[in-house]
């Protein structure tokens, strides 16, 4: 063998296996984190007015009653997410993030009783504001924790119907690069009761080490919500934050990451009849007093328990 065939062997092995060192780097992920447990402790839930009164005096509190509620009386919902966030840094302001429409089905968030864990199962489908990937729009994800004969369980599905080659896959973690790198939160955490858990979570520890501020804003008929009514209220934050892609992960800290991709203030809209925190939106002051957009996250026409087809959390419903 001639050494010039020689060299040219071992580049060509040294190129792929830096494609699979790219390849295992962007699609894999460690294993999910573990998100924290909102405990039942049984307690009548507050009255209308105790409510309230609550949202204005004690929104940890009020936001706990809402997470008993759910666990209590929801078992799944399907409705439409609006929303619009930069990821990573981008779209860098003044320029805004294009709106995303989806049609949203989640069941399993809430964990067993007794053996406090998920059964997570969500869809997701674009009607308008998908993303592209490989040139072609992923218009549906899937994820499901519950076991799958073809091995896909705990694992992203996409659907891409215009794609010219594969339409349905890869299989990714949830919690991949290339998950990290269309969107600010992980599918796991897409439903209502995970986002409700997650505000929770971050208001409480804050009042637990003395840094809570707020605002209570009154009530307001939110358009993006269908009109309903909503207590208004807005924490302000003791620094720039940037909270974990999972529920119960770790926050990115290094100083260029948060400043591109964190925030100082969060204003949440919590729907005075159902209990459900159905608007999110997130900004940073910069120091010369710009207020820049993070993300906006608005809950619509949300049907809570209903009848979903015996499909709909399958490739099958995927590509329906």
């Amino acid at each position: 063998m001639s050494r010039r065939l020689v060299v040219v062997i071992v580049l060509l092995a040294f190129l792929i296996g830096a494609g699979f060192v790219g390849y295992d780097r962007y699609f894999s992920a460690p294993p999910s984190a573990v998100a924290p447990i909102h405990v039942d402790t049984g307690d009548r839930l507050p009255t209308q007015s105790e409510f309230d009164e609550l949202a204005k005096t004690d929104p940890v509190k009020m936001l706990s009653a809402c997470l008993t509620r759910y666990e209590r009386e929801v078992q799944g919902l399907h409705c439409t997410l609006e929303k619009q966030e930069r990821v990573q840094g981008k779209p860098k302001h003044p320029e805004m993030p294009g709106a995303e429409v989806i049609d949203l089905w989640v069941r399993g968030d809430v964990p067993d009783a007794k053996t406090k864990q998920t059964a997570i199962e969500v869809v997701m489908k674009w009607r308008s504001g998908a993303k592209r990937v490989l040139f072609a729009e992923v218009r549906g994800t899937l994820f499901s924790e519950k076991p799958a004969p073809d091995g896909l369980d705990k694992k992203v599905i996409t659907w891409r119907p215009d794609a010219r080659g594969v339409k349905l896959g890869p299989a990714l973690d949830p919690n991949s690069s290339a998950a990290q790198g269309q969107s600010r939160y992980c599918i796991r955490d897409a439903g209502l009761y995970r986002s409700m858990l997650r505000t929770h979570e971050a208001w409480k520890g804050r009042k637990e080490v003395g840094e809570f501020k707020y605002e209570y804003l009154g009530t307001k008929a939110v358009e993006k919500a269908d009109g309903r009514e909503c207590h208004v209220i807005r924490r302000i934050c003791p620094r720039t934050e940037l909270d974990a892609f999972e529920l119960g992960g770790t926050a990115p800290t290094d100083p260029k990451t948060v400043a591109a991709e964190g925030f100082t203030e969060v204003v949440i809209y919590i729907d005075r009849e159902r209990w459900l925190q159905v608007g999110t939106e997130q900004y940073r002051t910069e120091p010369d007093g710009t207020r820049v957009t993070l993300g906006t996250y608005f809950f619509r026409d949300v049907a809570l328990n209903p009848t979903f087809a015996s499909d709909t959390f399958t490739t099958d419903g995927l590509k329906r």
